[in-house]
């Protein structure tokens, strides 16, 4: 028998590259929330690694792009931008430290340089 999934709990739904990185469906609470990880593309960039996170894919959809030295300070600030936008923009919560535990247990967060 088929074991039901609690929708409350943060999962990865999908995952897979994008042209220029990695993106990663999760789902909460009946949200849907992707994040898009790259790295720095230019030398004008403002961090080694940038991410955004969205709601769902659709090219209107709200998001909260980031750059950070490493992918794992990229999400923390993404995760902090969120929060402290989430009133403003109408955002659903997340727990953001679950989120980095889901990515880093498919090593989206692991090491920076190879």
């Amino acid at each position: 028998m088929a074991e039901k999934k609690d929708p409350e709990t943060l999962r990865i739904t999908n995952q897979f590259r994008s042209k220029t990185g990695f993106v990663y469906d999760l789902k909460c609470n009946g949200e849907r929330l992707t994040i898009n990880i790259t790295p720095r593309q230019n030398t004008g960039d403002a961090g080694e690694w940038s991410v955004e996170a969205r709601l769902g894919s659709s090219p209107d959809a709200k998001s909260v792009p980031a750059w950070g030295s490493t992918r794992l300070d990229a999400l923390r600030e993404v995760g902090r931008l969120w929060t402290s936008q989430a009133t403003e923009l109408g955002l659903p919560t997340f727990d953001w430290d679950a989120v980095a535990t889901a990515l880093s247990n498919v090593r989206a967060l692991g090491k920076d340089k190879d």
